[in-house]
């Protein structure tokens, strides 16, 4: 098998599991065909709905200035699919993905074999099915202590069927409302787990993971980020006090305090299991961790921000960041968006702190765009390259450009203005 037809053989799977059958019996089936890598390693359930990418890196960063050999997996998929399973930050080989695809192929036929015999459906594994196999294998191989598993917002998430976790990790607040993410924390807790780290959460999310926590004594404990006290914030960075100790990270933003806090709890809660991770290996970590696309500063002058988001309350944190900048920056800004609902939010969010949105440049496949009317221009670009250009050209230095989005666009759109800036 080749690299490309591993990686076709990916992207061509399923994307849920057929009707029918269960999620939990077809995973099973697979990873037992493939020697059950999941009994050999232990892992961090990342939850919540805003944040988990963030505290994985941090997690990443602490771990590796411990010693400690760590893996990741990252939902949902990127367009470069090894850049979702990582060792100690470093994403899967080519050699590798070929590897273990061939494993889960041969796995998938020996599974499909028994079931000719007994006259049950062919089995195909799904997308995410695959990609779990792989990162696993990878662990196993590389000899992880521990891996970070990122849950997936898709309702059909095969790995919330992997063994008990060590820990949950709650990166966001869940509004009380939201019944499938709530329900995944209960069954983590009700299968056996024994601790909880999480943000702070609205008092209705808070009452029902805490009385889950009660009823097993599984101990919760909630970061504090209200508590920290910020002592220098500029755009190359954040220095914070948190329990007594100075952190800082290379990067801006209070909402990034509270990851860095969240990150600070979630080693602790290591410690406390067994894992030697020492303060000053959490504080050269933070301070060594870089956040591509996640309220990344690219440009002093003019100034340049790239962040990966795309929900309500991402969007409201990554203003309340910028608002905090505006006596240095100003407050016209550029915004460079994928064309759709995006827009609107930003739009709103952003004048609701006073900016004045200089002009929109919407990326959009769509030939068929209609122009918007509004109290700003927009630009349709058909073009990650003509979107890129768009947005750069005749930036003022009392401008600050905001790109946003999902990450396979900000990603692409932070690949072609570092190019365009000589970088």
């Amino acid at each position: 098998m080749t690299y490309h037809n591993a990686i076709k053989y990916i992207k061509a799977a399923p994307d849920t599991t057929p009707s029918g059958e269960s999620s939990k019996k077809r995973l099973t089936a697979l990873l037992s065909a493939l020697g059950d890598p999941q009994k050999k390693i232990k892992y961090l359930r990342l939850a919540g709905n805003n944040g988990k990418s963030v505290c994985a890196q941090m997690l990443t960063s602490i771990l590796n200035e411990a010693k400690i050999c760590n893996g990741s997996l990252t939902m949902p998929l990127h367009e470069d699919l090894r850049e979702n399973i990582k060792v100690n930050g470093a994403p899967l080989s080519i050699e590798e993905t070929v590897r273990y695809t061939e494993q889960v192929v041969a796995a998938a036929t020996s599974i499909n074999e028994i079931a000719k015999k007994s006259g049950e459906p062919h089995f195909t594994p799904t997308a995410r099915e695959i990609m779990i196999c792989i990162a696993l294998l990878q662990f196993v191989t590389k000899g992880c202590k521990l891996a970070l598993v990122e849950c997936d917002h898709n309702t059909d998430d095969p790995s919330r069927f992997l063994p008990v976790p060590l820990s949950a990790v709650i990166c966001g607040a869940i509004p009380s409302d939201d019944t499938d993410e709530i329900s995944k924390i209960r069954s983590y807790v009700q299968r056996g787990i024994n601790e909880i780290t999480s943000v702070p959460q609205d008092q209705g999310a808070y009452e029902i993971i805490a009385k889950t926590c009660h009823s097993i004594n599984c101990r919760l404990t909630i970061s504090m980020p209200q508590n920290a006290k910020v002592s220098a914030i500029n755009l190359r960075g954040t220095t914070f006090m948190h329990k007594g100790q100075e952190y800082t990270i290379r990067i801006c933003g209070r909402f990034q305090v509270a990851n860095a806090i969240l990150a600070i709890e979630s080693a602790e809660m290591l410690t406390r299991n067994g894992y030697s991770i020492s303060k000053e290996n959490i504080k050269k970590g933070l301070l060594n961790v870089t956040l591509p696309s996640k309220f990344e500063i690219i440009s002093i002058s003019p100034t340049i921000i790239i962040d990966s988001t795309h929900s309500p309350i991402a969007i409201e944190a990554v203003s309340d960041s910028m608002a905090e900048f505006k006596h240095i920056t100003g407050n016209k800004v550029r915004l460079c968006l994928p064309y759709g609902d995006l827009c609107e939010q930003y739009v709103s969010a952003l004048e609701a702190r006073g900016y004045e949105i200089e002009s929109l440049i919407a990326y959009t496949e769509d030939t068929a765009a209609p122009p918007k009317a509004s109290s700003y221009p927009i630009t349709f670009c058909k073009s990650i390259k003509q979107t890129t250009a768009t947005a750069l050209s005749r930036l003022t230095a009392d401008t600050l450009l905001l790109v946003s989005g999902i990450s396979d666009f900000s990603d692409a759109i932070r690949y072609e203005t570092l190019a365009s800036l000589g970088f």
